[in-house]
């Protein structure tokens, strides 16, 4: 009776984790096409580089706290616990997240005319000053979900993930409707994330039990550990943000409008792909933070379960990816995104390696091992930088997919390895 229950909650975690990934997966790709034949190529191009830009100043903002807050707010027991843990996390991202917002204000409009800015993407200032706002509207978004997982809390988790991916699409064409011009997307995400602000604070307060009146002096006492473990997740933030957007970055400095456009839309379909496997890892690996001597078969049984199914999911997925992807790019984008039916096919493999990857970083960190996994993911961003740099003037886009590709394979093996030697040491004692 106590494992059916067990896999009971495990289904239904997976279901609404999957549920709200597969929304936001449709509503994001959807956004993108509106965008795509809303906007010039030209303009279309500046939006995907503005938005490389913002990708990694959500990671910059971010600075491994939501990850950091979910792992401890796992392990809490009792009101009092989890209001001290939520209530010390949420101050240290209130905190985190101004100052960073300031530091954008200040530095990123300088840096414009360093990149593109007024000749190559001449809305690009404009943008840069609006990002202040968006990464810190981000950064709580990101940390609300976070602790829904935490908590498995999943149904508050797909709740958050469709208001905000919906938001991003019901405001975006809203404002583009009103005027056709890439401020227009800036100022619907700009409503979506305020709104989430609120939803997610209402959330905490209704569904997590969390009141500051619960809260007593101990909540000091994570202020620490919570940073101090969002340290290397932060590390593993900044070569995730390398992984994920350099390549779309330095394409838009180094590469024409187009080859940017066409790239970006590969990308995102690739990255968005991925989601299916995060919900499968989002609705199981909590379950698997906590393995003593009594639970290791169990808990062995069931990381080799899921780990299979995820497998099986990633090849259908690249599969698909590979027969059907350049067909749908021409009927959905249009023929003017036509070169981009040609990088699908390169960038499979980084599908591919993300959605094996994602699943056992996930299940490393939460058995504390990821300053571990920070060390080796130093290597994605050393590989990337230097690959992208050396084949994106020669071989634009192309170079770009194969650079991601080879970059991520030293950092798969890694933690497949790693993933599974967590299990075979405890055989060995």
């Amino acid at each position: 009776m106590k494992i059916n229950l067990k896999q009971d909650k495990l289904i239904n975690n997976t279901i609404w984790s999957l549920s709200g990934k597969i929304a936001a997966m449709l509503f994001t790709v959807l956004l993108d096409i509106i965008i795509a034949r809303f906007l010039t190529v030209g303009e279309y191009a500046e939006w995907v580089y503005f938005f490389s830009i913002l990708t990694m100043l959500f990671y910059i903002g971010w600075l491994g706290i939501n990850a950091s807050a979910k792992v401890y707010v796992s392990k809490t027991a009792g009101v009092t616990d989890r209001a001290n843990c939520i209530g010390a996390s949420l101050i240290l991202r209130t905190g985190v997240s101004i100052a960073v917002g300031i530091l954008i204000i200040i530095i990123m409009p300088l840096l414009s005319v360093h990149l593109g800015y007024p000749d190559k993407y001449p809305e690009l200032k404009t943008l840069l000053q609006m990002s202040a706002f968006l990464v810190i509207l981000n950064s709580f978004t990101e940390f609300f979900k976070e602790i829904c997982i935490g908590l498995e809390k999943y149904k508050n988790l797909f709740l958050i993930s469709v208001c905000e991916y919906g938001g991003y699409l019901l405001f975006s064409i809203l404002t583009l409707c009103i005027s056709h011009n890439v401020r227009s997307v800036a100022f619907g995400y700009m409503i979506s994330g305020t709104g989430i602000l609120f939803l997610g604070m209402g959330i905490l307060q209704r569904d997590a039990g969390f009141r500051y009146s619960h809260m007593d002096t101990a909540y000091k006492e994570y202020i620490k550990p919570v940073l101090k473990y969002a340290l290397p997740i932060a590390v593993i933030g900044l070569g995730s943000l390398v992984l994920i957007e350099m390549d779309t970055f330095m394409l838009g400095l180094f590469s024409t409008k187009a080859e940017v456009a066409a790239y970006s839309i590969v990308k995102n379909l690739c990255s968005k792909a991925t989601h299916v496997n995060y919900a499968l890892t989002v609705g199981t690996v909590t379950s698997l933070s906590v393995i003593t001597a009594e639970n290791f078969e169990e808990k062995k049984r069931e990381f080799h379960k899921v780990y299979r199914v995820n497998l099986w999911i990633t090849i259908i997925v690249s599969a698909a990816l590979m027969l059907i992807g350049p067909a749908a790019i021409l009927f959905l984008y249009g023929t003017k995104y036509a070169e981009a039916g040609i990088i699908i096919r390169l960038l499979v493999p980084y599908y591919a390696m993300q959605g094996i990857s994602n699943f056992c970083s996930a299940f490393l960190d939460f058995r504390g091992k990821a300053r571990l996994r920070s060390i080796c993911y130093v290597s994605i961003i050393i590989i990337n930088l230097l690959l992208n740099y050396l084949w994106i003037p020669l071989y634009g886009a192309k170079g770009a997919a194969l650079a991601t590709d080879l970059s991520l394979i030293p950092y798969t093996v890694f933690v497949i390895i790693s993933s599974f030697r967590q299990f075979y040491k405890r055989n060995k004692q």
